[in-house]
């Protein structure tokens, strides 16, 4: 069970690097760094989501949001 969770917890952190990456963004160097980065987005989800301030080009921000969410779809797929 806890080499499970060791892989589950693997296979996150390859998928959001990535994302990162994906998105012209350094790969993080430390557990510490990616842990940073993916609050900025999990801030960013809570900022537009949860407390309805939508930023602009939203048009340019759902196309971005959807290309990820095929990408990962397609990784996880395979």
């Amino acid at each position: 069970m806890r080499e499970g969770c060791e892989k589950v917890f693997h296979a996150y952190v390859e998928a959001s690097s990535a994302l990162i990456q994906k998105r012209g963004f350094p790969e993080p160097e430390s557990h510490a760094d990616r842990v940073e980065t993916l609050y900025k987005l999990l801030y960013l989800h809570k900022y537009a989501y949860y407390d309805w301030r939508i930023l602009p080009k939203v048009d340019e921000s759902i196309k971005g949001v959807e290309e990820a969410l095929r990408y990962v779809r397609r990784k996880i797929a395979r």
